[in-house]
């Protein structure tokens, strides 16, 4: 294999290269690699990549909107603690932005896991 097809092969994620990394380098020796077949193989191994780490960007976001809900609300006087009653009717919405981005990512992994497991 030369080095551009190594290359090409490198990018994978590493437990995807044990699995499938011989015969995709073979594939790739026998396949013309012009620009689209490496764009085509670099978004390939892009979104393994992004597969990969998806709870953890979903994480990131989950916390991004809550502590964005949580400033906002903070900076309209709405509250001075990181939860409160609902006592209003824009002190609840405010309440529902900080916790629903939580429940919307524990239903999606779980959406995901069950998914899974019927696979």
């Amino acid at each position: 294999m030369d080095m551009i097809h190594h290359f090409l092969v490198a990018l994978h994620p590493r437990d995807w290269r044990e699995r499938y990394g011989e015969e995709f380098g073979a594939l790739l020796e026998d396949t013309r690699l012009t620009p689209v077949a490496v764009a085509d193989v670099a978004a390939h191994c892009v979104g393994l990549r992004v597969r990969a780490h998806l709870d953890a960007m979903l994480v990131a976001v989950a916390m991004l909107a809550s502590v964005t809900c949580e400033i906002t609300a903070h900076d309209a006087r709405l509250t001075a603690n990181i939860l409160w009653a609902p006592t209003s009717p824009l002190r609840a919405l405010a309440l529902l932005g900080t916790i629903e981005p939580w429940a919307a990512l524990i239903a999606g992994i779980r959406t995901r896991r069950r998914t899974a497991v019927r696979a």
